[in-house]
């Protein structure tokens, strides 16, 4: 784990198409452009997550500025072809499937996390129940981006989203490949730019989110292509969208 990630924000202009980055340890704002190539036009190959990529690397400036925002020696590399995929099992119950052929650049599990308001709203509750039975806990407000989502969604039930096996969006269709399985970054909080760790909020999920031996919060969702069959050009979510589970 590298809880210092925690600390770098991004911020994406479309109409400029660049992506600005920024860190309490780094003065200046860090731009790369998203259109255009890395400045490193060789190219190699790396293995993570026990896969083969082929990756381009940027140029100095780029990893200096990173390994000062990490506090480690840090290179940034760009994944350049979209056409890997993962093998996996089918859906077979809450949290334990992933989709077979899925298509990855770096994550290891999934293209897209989504997140429920309200299922952070009901762990809020455990946890400050929680913490009013024993004096020496704290009141505590987890936000939905503690969990490092993609999407974030409001209008249904707590936990509601476990049992959807596909979801559309706008017009855009997505598969459920199943829980999300949590680990202690989630604990990691950041106070005044400094890391602190917690024992929360992953001890509250574990007394009722454990399944087989996970701790799951979050479903994780695969977008379908086929469902946009014959469209070219670049595929967009807007926010307010209206959402429709097991849509099929």
């Amino acid at each position: 784990m590298v809880p210092e990630m925690s600390l770098v924000r991004t911020y994406i202009d479309l109409s400029q198409g660049i992506l600005f980055i920024e860190s309490p340890r780094c003065k200046e704002r860090l731009q790369i452009t998203l259109n255009s190539s890395p400045c490193n036009d060789k190219r190699e190959q790396i293995s993570l997550h026990g896969q083969i990529y082929q990756v381009q690397g940027y140029d100095k400036e780029v990893d200096t500025w990173f390994s000062a925002a990490i506090g480690r020696p840090c290179t940034l590399l760009r994944h350049m072809s979209s056409n890997h995929c993962v093998s996996s099992c089918e859906r077979d119950g809450v949290g334990t499937c992933r989709e077979s052929r899925n298509l990855l650049n770096f994550p290891n599990e999934a293209q897209f996390l989504l997140i429920s308001e309200e299922s952070v709203s009901d762990l809020n509750s455990r946890l400050n129940s929680n913490a009013q039975k024993d004096v020496r806990k704290t009141l505590l407000q987890i936000n939905p981006m503690r969990f490092r989502p993609n999407l974030v969604i409001s209008g249904g039930r707590p936990y509601a989203e476990d049992e959807w096996r596909n979801i559309k969006i706008g017009n855009k269709c997505f598969r459920s490949l199943g829980g999300c399985n949590r680990c202690q970054m989630i604990n990691f909080v950041i106070d005044a730019e400094q890391i602190q760790k917690t024992n929360e909020p992953l001890a509250t999920l574990a007394s009722y989110r454990r399944v087989k031996g996970k701790i799951m919060f979050g479903v994780l969702l695969r977008y379908e292509c086929a469902a946009e069959e014959g469209k070219t050009g670049d595929v967009w979510l807007q926010v307010g969208e209206s959402i429709i589970p097991d849509c099929e």
